[in-house]
């Protein structure tokens, strides 16, 4: 049926073609193609039962509220992954998926609701999505269950993101959880975006190899960027519109640093908690090649909120570094082709391709009101496999669809993005410890490469805050 509901708006001749169209032809080729092969959701692979229509209401913050939940199919092909996803679900377990929607702009408040509810003892939620930099706080609270007692959860299997759960698990107790359920985790994903004409007039070697044969590195990008700087209105001036060879911010952006270059900040002790590990040595290094690919030459462009990104989309930068989530926004009119490489290696000795996601992404987390334990591991697996299955797939197909020709390189590359997203603990406790999590960020925004003496500044703090946080963790107990 959901084929011959895809296949419905392409069966008119003679109508204009869209990108939504092109993308919702090849998803259905994909599912159709599945269907012939046998290839099925691993959703079916769990026991089928009936929960006589209950609700499983999921709170989720207004912004992303469509990760988990939409209202209606639209005809996007992303709107309604998510909204089939939802259904085939309902369906197999005859549940309904119910979003309790936090509306305010303020990322706080979602936090606060979900900790004022719960501490009143109110039965509210089944699940709660909440933004990583903040899904700390209600944990520390004891006002969630771990993760180990939810029976019908498979944290082994591929739809679970390994690295995050392991680094949120503490002595073997974990709170926050992520899987493809959470699609933030692919659309906040950073990622370095070529212009494709540029690449080619620049003679630019083959990226896509480059990155195949283990050789993308910070140095390289430095050496393609440095001296394109071009003012090409020829008013003296540096401004969006002349032509560079870098454009990013420099807040967020940087944050990807320190895991694309094999950097942790925290690893865990003998007892399972953590503790700070920071090679200042290779930190020094990785800030210095950061700064030079900021600030040592002209070709590198900040034009604020977030107009980094309009630049490149007008083809006047040749790499941008910015968020997978841009492909469906800003970039998906963009005129000129463009590729997509992961965050380059520290150097060539490094072993593989290191990213993370963007401190919103979403985490998953089962509050102590919950009785029923085994309803909430049964719909939360599901969803998530469905999501692996579906959703993932759909999000994929149109990130990387341009110009109607879908290029086939830059799935693998995305692959190994997602396959190398590895995340720090610090990220759930940033204020405890010093703003850890944003050290590089800083540096790099203050235009300083003193990285010894500014973390000695914080370093009683962030070990003082780290043992604090074991403590505190040690006495939630079961």
């Amino acid at each position: 049926m959901l084929t011959a509901v895809m296949v419905a708006p392409l069966a008119s001749c003679g109508e204009q073609t869209t990108d939504d169209d092109v993308a919702t032809s090849e998803v259905t080729d994909i599912e159709t193609s599945a269907e012939t092969e046998g290839d099925v959701s691993p959703l079916y692979e769990m026991e089928q039962k009936d929960y006589g229509g209950r609700e499983f209401r999921i709170s989720v913050n207004e912004k992303y509220t469509d990760e988990m939940w939409v209202e209606e199919e639209t005809g996007e092909v992303t709107n309604d992954a998510v909204y089939n996803r939802n259904l085939v679900v309902e369906d197999y377990f005859n549940v309904k998926i119910t979003p309790i929607i936090s509306s305010s702009s303020d990322n706080n408040a979602q936090v606060n609701e979900i900790t004022q509810s719960l501490m009143a003892g109110d039965d509210v939620y089944d699940l709660t999505a909440v933004y990583t930099y903040l899904a700390g706080g209600p944990a520390l609270e004891g006002l969630y269950h771990s993760w180990d007692k939810i029976p019908g959860v498979d944290f082994s299997r591929e739809w679970w993101i390994q690295s995050a759960n392991e680094a949120f698990t503490i002595n073997g107790k974990q709170y926050v959880a992520v899987g493809d359920l959470s699609i933030t985790t692919l659309l906040l994903s950073y990622a370095v975006f070529f212009n494709q004409r540029l690449a080619e007039d620049y003679q630019f070697p083959d990226l896509y190899q480059t990155v195949l044969d283990g050789d993308w590195t910070i140095d390289m990008l430095i050496s393609l960027s440095k001296d394109l700087y071009q003012d090409l209105n020829n008013d003296g001036k540096v401004d969006e519109n002349d032509a560079f060879g870098f454009a990013a911010d420099n807040v967020t952006n940087l944050d990807a640093y320190t895991a694309a270059f094999d950097i942790p900040l925290t690893t865990k002790d003998e007892n399972g908690y953590p503790t700070a590990c920071v090679d200042l040595e290779r930190l020094q290094t990785a800030i210095e090649k950061v700064y030079s690919l900021y600030y040592d030459t002209p070709s590198y462009i900040d034009t604020g909120s977030g107009k980094e990104i309009t630049v490149f989309a007008n083809g006047n930068t040749a790499f941008l570094t910015t968020w997978i989530n841009n492909s469906f926004s800003t970039l998906r009119d963009m005129k000129d082709d463009y590729g997509i490489l992961p965050y380059p290696k520290f150097d060539e000795n490094q072993d593989k391709y290191y990213s993370n996601s963007m401190d919103n992404y979403s985490l998953l987390s089962v509050p102590k009101t919950v009785t029923d334990l085994e309803f909430v591991g049964t719909i939360t697996e599901a969803l998530t496999r469905e999501s692996h299955y579906s959703v993932v797939p759909a999000y994929y197909d149109v990130a990387l669809t341009s110009k109607y020709a879908r290029d086939e390189q830059s799935v693998a590359m995305l692959d190994i993005i997602m396959d190398g997203r590895q995340y720090d603990f610090s990220i759930l406790h940033n204020g405890q410890i010093a703003d850890l999590p944003y050290f590089f960020r800083n540096l790099i925004a203050a235009k300083s490469t003193n990285v010894a003496s500014k973390y000695a500044a914080i370093e009683s703090q962030v070990n003082e805050g780290l043992k604090s946080l074991g403590d505190s963790y040690a006495s939630l107990g079961d």
